[in-house]
């Protein structure tokens, strides 16, 4: 489908929009199954759900930046091992950077491993690097390759609406949580 496109006359501008489009639309997607696992897991530790993001919206901004972190990792794909481990390592320092932050910067601790096994600061832990290790061989493996082959059929103009709408929706829902959110902290 891609040739298909170049066929059509797509410009180096338009090409550009589609991958920022097509990158934006993973980083939302990582975004909202990082939300949909974390209702899914409090309620089931918890007994109770509740928005543990950061925004009004069913999406975790760190989830998206990590799916982007593990997307990079797509030349590796026929390397497992090397993949699996990079996706730890990249999914590790995605989650202690921003942990790090929210503590040091904005006096938020927005998670808290300081009981689980082998964590760094509370903020990193083997058991969520692990499963971000085996969710990024899913991604790679199982989501991304069938993401992509319904991205390019759907028309480009019709991506490329979609993307600014979400986008629109997205920068909104920012301004408002900047606003008027108080994020749930432990």
């Amino acid at each position: 489908m891609e040739n298909l496109r170049e066929l059509t006359g797509n410009t180096d501008k338009e090409k550009m929009r589609q991958k920022l489009c097509y990158l934006f639309l993973i980083f939302l997607t990582g975004c909202l199954i990082g939300w949909v696992y974390e209702e899914i897991f409090y309620w089931i530790t918890e007994g109770m759900l509740r928005n543990r993001g950061i925004l009004y919206g069913p999406w975790l901004p760190i989830y998206g930046i990590g799916a982007l972190g593990i997307y990079a990792l797509k030349p590796l794909k026929d390397h497992p091992v090397w993949l699996f481990s990079l996706c730890i390592v990249i999914s590790g320092v995605v989650e202690y950077v921003i942990g790090w932050a929210g503590i040091h910067w904005f006096g938020l601790r927005l998670w808290d491993y300081s009981g689980l096994l082998l964590n760094l600061d509370g903020i990193v832990c083997l058991r969520s690097v692990v499963s971000f290790g085996f969710l990024g061989l899913g991604f790679h493996y199982l989501a991304e390759p069938a993401a992509e082959g319904l991205f390019h059929k759907i028309h480009l103009q019709k991506v490329s609406l979609a993307c600014g709408a979400l986008a629109a929706l997205f920068l909104a829902d920012c301004v408002l949580s900047f606003l008027f959110r108080t994020p749930i902290t432990y």
